[in-house]
């Protein structure tokens, strides 16, 4: 019946508002006033129906009451959420997400956007929340709002991304785990709870630690304790405020009676009085639901305390098991080290051999696995160059044709520059050779390196402008003066 009342009177202020639209707007006004006064206060449940009646009434004028609208639902969703209502606040939020689009409510936009973010990651719906924060950041960036609204943007998106990386098995980077890590240290309890949470599950999901588990069952007892008590403590003073309520009503009540004998008419008198009883058992009615939802709230908050405690002594008793597990795992290993006999330790040297020759065979083929590739690697290299990239080997890509490659090196310059490219693509190979055996001239090292990289004897003689005769001689020479070096 209370619901009946308040129906009616919002529907009959409504029909009075839409006859004067100056009336409307204040009426509004001192409805959503009157709304956030009551929620500063802590009396919620009178909130929750000014924050109905203001958006109720925003309907007959939308193109004057857009504001009052989207904050009173807002208003009405935050009470909710602070109520543990997490699916009504939800309604509430997603409603207004939907409509700002179409209104341009940019603000309005933002801040459910935020607020959603906050109730995805309560209840653990990390995609959306990753959705809702990343819509969060994108209206924040094509808007310039004031530093007092976007408090508190970023760590939501990072915690958001975080959950949405963790929900689909993605990798996170360093740098994401640091801003983690720092938001587990922040000085708000929610921020710091939640951050623990979100690494306690990531660090379990990938490596099995558990470094942050503990801290998130200290914090979460802690929020958890706080959420009860400021639910208890409000309880207890909407429970006060409610008896006071029912005093008053109850008071009233016996004055309305006694008004009511002395009226003129005695059907005057009765219907007043028949008005004002039913109205009081309404309220009555109103008190008690109040009070059962707040007995719900109680439990819940109990069992979840409870929950909380039986996990931290459960991890506890694990980990004395783990220290008793490990303290008999070194004493097992001590006595089997002991009663070991000769033979298991020879067999176990013999293993360790061959398990050493066949390292060893591993690393030999590695070693010229890499020399090849390393040869591989120099001679692209030297293909990349100016005269490197016109040289007639068999390996290189470029395929140059002989009169690219005719009169290549057949300046002096050419020579150098040939000789300065082989040193930087091949670790200083010419002047090494030059080095170790000085009386080589300038030509005879240009002639070992093209010897050395598998030229043909015709294309040798090309790229020098020289016979093929001659360069015939000029090897065996150069054979001649190697072997009486070594």
């Amino acid at each position: 019946m209370k619901i009946y009342f308040k129906t009616s009177a919002i529907i009959i202020l409504s029909l009075l508002l839409t006859n004067c639209r100056k009336e409307s707007t204040s009426y509004l006004q001192r409805a959503y006033e009157e709304a956030v006064k009551l929620h500063q206060e802590g009396n919620l449940n009178d909130a929750v129906f000014y924050y109905q009646l203001t958006a109720l009434n925003c309907q007959y004028h939308p193109e004057d009451s857009l504001t009052y609208w989207w904050k009173a639902m807002c208003g009405q969703g935050e009470v909710w959420r602070q109520k543990n209502f997490l699916d009504r606040a939800q309604t509430d939020f997603e409603t207004v997400l939907q409509n700002a689009p179409k209104y341009r409510l940019d603000t309005a936009e933002y801040i459910a956007s935020r607020k959603l973010t906050l109730i995805a990651l309560e209840r653990q719906h990390y995609d959306k929340a990753y959705s809702y924060a990343m819509r969060a950041w994108k209206t924040a960036a094509n808007k310039q709002f004031p530093e007092t609204m976007t408090d508190g943007q970023e760590n939501e998106r990072i915690l958001a991304g975080f959950a949405y990386a963790l929900n689909n098995g993605q990798a996170v980077s360093d740098t994401v785990f640091g801003q983690m890590e720092k938001l587990a240290a922040s000085p708000s309890l929610e921020l710091r709870t939640t951050a623990l949470k979100l690494l306690s599950l990531y660090e379990m999901q990938d490596s099995g630690k558990r470094s942050h588990l503990s801290q998130y069952i200290e914090n979460e007892n802690e929020y958890w304790n706080r959420r009860f008590q400021s639910f208890t403590d409000a309880s207890e003073s909407e429970k006060k405020q409610l008896i006071a309520e029912r005093d008053a009503i109850a008071a009233e009540q016996k004055n309305t009676l006694f008004i009511s004998l002395t009226i003129f008419t005695l059907l005057l008198g009765g219907s007043l009085y028949a008005m004002a009883d039913h109205r009081r058992k309404h309220e009555l009615d109103r008190i008690r639901l109040i009070l059962n939802q707040k007995e719900q709230t109680i439990h819940f908050l109990e069992t979840k305390q409870e929950n909380s405690e039986k996990l931290l002594s459960q991890l506890k008793e694990k980990e004395e098991r783990m220290v008793e597990l490990e303290r008999r795992a070194q004493k097992l290993n001590e006595m089997q080290r002991l009663l070991g006999d000769r033979k298991e330790d020879t067999e176990k040297v013999t293993r360790q051999l061959e398990d050493l020759n066949t390292l060893k065979d591993q690393i030999q083929q590695k070693e010229k696995e890499w020399e090849t590739t390393e040869q591989q690697l120099r001679n692209r290299l030297l293909y990349h160059m100016e005269i490197g990239r016109n040289l007639p080997t068999a390996d290189n890509p470029n395929k140059p044709t002989p009169k690219e490659y005719t009169n290549l090196i057949a300046t002096e310059e050419k020579k150098i520059l040939f000789l300065k490219e082989i040193d930087y693509c091949f670790n200083n190979f010419a002047s090494g050779l030059k080095k170790i055996t000085p009386n080589l001239t300038m030509h005879d090292v240009v002639h070992c390196c093209l010897f050395r990289l598998g030229i043909r004897t015709s294309d040798i003689a090309a790229m020098c402008s020289l016979t093929n005769s001659t360069i015939s001689c000029r090897r065996k020479r150069l054979e001649a003066k190697m072997e009486a070096k070594t």
